[in-house]
């Protein structure tokens, strides 16, 4: 009766886990970003007369005497009005200013914000909270494309 009573109790126990059937949020370490100019708002790097070549954009951090480039993408967009946007993951996240690098005579910075927290049933959660421009501008850092003007 010893094992029957053990199974009971353990099916007892599973059908109580709250976080059993939990979709977990995942980090959200990335950024979306359309270049466009501060007159017209004429897409900068996708527009028909593009400023900066998407091929040799760079973002990047320097850590000591190590440089990280941190990965992007280029995604387009049908349907609202975007050509494509630079989808920028940044990872590892210790790492809070980074130089997003659009030609060899113009580089910005990107100062990040995180948050972090514990969660119960998905472990520790990192997000973007905030992107700061070249230190003048805060830019929402979870809520889809963000815009920065040239």
């Amino acid at each position: 009766i010893a094992p029957f009573a053990s199974l009971i109790f353990s099916i007892l126990l599973s059908s109580c886990d709250p976080c059993r059937n939990l979709d977990c949020t995942c980090d959200r370490i990335s950024g979306q970003f359309r270049i466009v100019s501060k007159t017209g708002g004429k897409d900068l790097v996708f527009g028909a007369a593009p400023l900066y070549d998407k091929t040799k954009i760079k973002f990047y951090t320097l850590k000591s005497s190590d440089t990280i480039f941190f990965p992007y993408n280029t995604v387009k967009f049908a349907g609202n009005g975007y050509d494509s946007i630079l989808y920028v993951s940044f990872y590892p996240t210790a790492m809070t200013s980074v130089y997003m690098k659009l030609s060899d005579t113009d580089t910005d910075t990107l100062d990040i914000t995180y948050n972090t927290f514990n969660t119960r049933c998905c472990g520790t959660i990192t997000e973007i909270t905030k992107f700061r421009y070249n230190n003048l501008l805060d830019i929402p850092g979870k809520e889809g494309t963000q815009e920065i003007k040239k």
